[in-house]
């Protein structure tokens, strides 16, 4: 079996929970983006059967001006078949016993928080951030910015170019994850890369979409973070909401707080962010979404 590829057997526990998750590893590791290089797997059998799993991914961060690792919690499932047996609280322990001796914080984001209470996680209050766009010459920029293909050789190598690059968004709380989470939470979450731009003259890509006049600017990619008015002056929005501490961005920001509601009515994850650790100590933050496992 290549090493990109996922064990059939994890697949088809996958697979019974998640049904688009088998075929986005395949595709991300096939663009070069192996699920299977960045994960420890911790798993429970029934014969040859996996019948539960939780993962663990390393997410590079800056965090409060430090660069620190941390450990990130995803893919938690249980066979339905298999449910109520102890199988994920001994994984859970199994895997934050991994975590603890190598990371100072361990994270993960979720629909029920209640659950991992138990484990030591809290809940982490998020925000948004948001300020009106300025009338901008869009004409004169729009031809520079173009959405990046999947499908294209071209745009998925400047894409990973960008990513090697990558300065983290913000001082307080961004990611320098290389590219294999960012990748599947777009292939995930829309199945392709439309909501990825590249900014020519500027040598950026941003991911964001445009809701109800609202501009949503998931992360920025690159060697250096431009001015907020030169990333949006192609973009037709009245305001802009930022996803990720806006510092580097700009000025005249205010934060939003962030809840399922609000993520709901975006039509964005709607998910809790949980940390076991020190996390960000001051200021209101948001770990952009696409960095999350």
């Amino acid at each position: 079996m290549r090493a990109s590829a996922l064990d059939p057997r994890l697949a088809a526990l996958f697979g019974r929970v998640w049904r688009a998750l088998p075929d986005v590893a395949a595709r991300a590791a096939a663009l070069g983006f192996p699920w299977t290089a960045v994960s420890t797997p911790f798993m429970r059998w029934r014969g040859d059967q996996a019948i539960a799993h939780v993962g663990v991914i390393e997410i590079p961060l800056v965090l409060d001006g430090r660069r620190v690792r941390v450990g990130s919690i995803h893919a938690v499932c249980t066979d339905p078949d298999a449910r109520r047996q102890g199988h994920c609280r001994a994984l859970m322990e199994e895997a934050l016993a991994f975590c603890d001796s190598r990371y100072e914080t361990v994270v993960l984001t979720t629909l029920i928080p209640d659950l991992y209470v138990k484990f030591g996680f809290r809940s982490l209050q998020e925000h948004g951030f948001v300020r009106p766009l300025p009338a901008a010459a869009r004409e004169r920029a729009t031809a520079l910015v173009r959405p990046l293909s999947a499908d294209a050789p071209d745009d998925v190598r400047l894409l990973r170019r960008l990513l090697a690059e990558r300065a983290p968004v913000s001082t307080r709380l961004g990611s320098k994850e290389d590219g294999t989470v960012l990748a599947v939470a777009l292939l995930l979450t829309w199945g392709n890369f439309s909501r990825v731009h590249h900014h020519a003259t500027l040598d950026v890509v941003t991911v964001h979409e445009v809701r109800d006049r609202t501009l949503l600017l998931y992360d920025v990619v690159g060697p250096t973070l431009p001015p907020l008015e030169q990333l949006t002056e192609s973009i037709d929005a009245d305001r802009v909401m930022v996803l990720f501490p806006p510092e580097r961005l700009g000025d005249g920001f205010h934060p939003v707080p962030w809840d399922a509601s609000g993520a709901q009515r975006l039509g964005v994850d709607d998910t809790v962010l949980m940390a076991r650790g020190p996390f960000v100590q001051t200021g209101p933050f948001m770990l952009q979404p696409l960095s999350r496992t």
